[in-house]
């Protein structure tokens, strides 16, 4: 898990102070991205199990400032972090994994009081420190349960920084026999426009049969991306779910064509998912 990274981010408060935060990032952002994620850890304090039982591993640290990077190395047998991943693989909340980063941590403690329940909330932040500075910073924060009298139950809500590979969509393209031109495989990224996509890679998509939806004259045929012109229209043959829901005024102009998109509004990796799209180039011209 060498692909984890940390920078210094300034921020601007209301009052207009800056803070300096430190934040996780990957050391790749072309491939990889960071996903936040949050697990609920149940404590067994009747029976008297009061840890997280996670393993950690330092993969920086050292430093007098106690900052650092910290990842989850496994889950200790029987602990309290084990049995609430079991749960999570019967579709009851998130697991958590190795290389997950713990950058927050909640602890809710809900008490009896005159009959009443209360829920007491403490937190501490753990991003980017080291091993001693985050293991202080847990233990600290489980520390009201060394004094369990009055409290019912008690779980921590761990808010994690997974790593992951971003998405790639394999978009072909045919062109119209006319053009007798070879079918292209183009590979685009999680919110790449495919209209720019295309244009950056000498695709010509301002089709001469097209009219504007407006009717005004089309003149060089190119809106310059402001969905009037549609002569960025393609067909969509396969993998339409991949790319980003088409919007009102779009699928009005389109009503009569449902299978096309205006290249110039669909972005490519909707909901971040992956796989192979089918388009025809200048589908007037088929």
């Amino acid at each position: 898990m060498d692909g984890w990274s940390a920078r210094f981010v300034v921020r601007t408060a209301k009052s207009l102070e800056d803070t300096t935060d430190i934040e996780l990032t990957p050391k790749n952002k072309r491939d990889h991205y960071v996903d936040t994620i949050t697990a609920e850890v149940p404590l067994f304090i009747n029976e008297g199990n009061i840890g997280l039982g996670i393993e950690l591993l330092e993969l920086e640290g050292g430093r007098d400032d106690g900052l650092g990077l910290v990842i989850v190395n496994g889950l200790v047998a029987g602990g309290n972090a084990e049995k609430a991943c079991k749960n999570s693989t019967n579709g009851q909340g998130e697991t958590i994994m190795y290389g997950d980063s713990i950058a927050s941590a909640d602890l809710l403690l809900r008490r009896r009081n005159n009959e009443a329940d209360e829920m007491d909330v403490s937190s501490v932040q753990t991003e980017c420190l080291g091993y001693d500075a985050m293991v202080n910073k847990l233990v600290g924060l489980l520390d009201p349960l060394n004094n369990r009298e009055k409290i019912d139950s008690a779980t921590v809500v761990l808010t994690l920084k997974r790593l992951r590979r971003r998405p790639k969509i394999n978009i072909q393209l045919q062109y119209p026999p006319s053009q007798n031109l070879p079918p292209e495989m183009i590979t685009l990224q999680p919110g790449d426009n495919l209209r720019m996509a295309m244009l950056q890679r000498g695709i010509k998509l301002n089709d001469p049969l097209a009219q504007r939806y407006d009717g005004k004259p089309t003149g060089s045929g190119n809106c310059g991306s402001g969905g009037l012109c549609r002569t960025c229209a393609v067909a969509v043959l396969r993998g339409g779910e991949l790319l980003s829901p088409a919007k009102a005024n779009e699928k009005k102009m389109m009503e009569d064509t449902p299978r096309w998109r205006l290249a110039c509004k669909s972005w490519a990796g909707y909901g971040m998912k992956e796989g192979d799209v089918v388009i025809q180039v200048n589908p007037r011209q088929w």
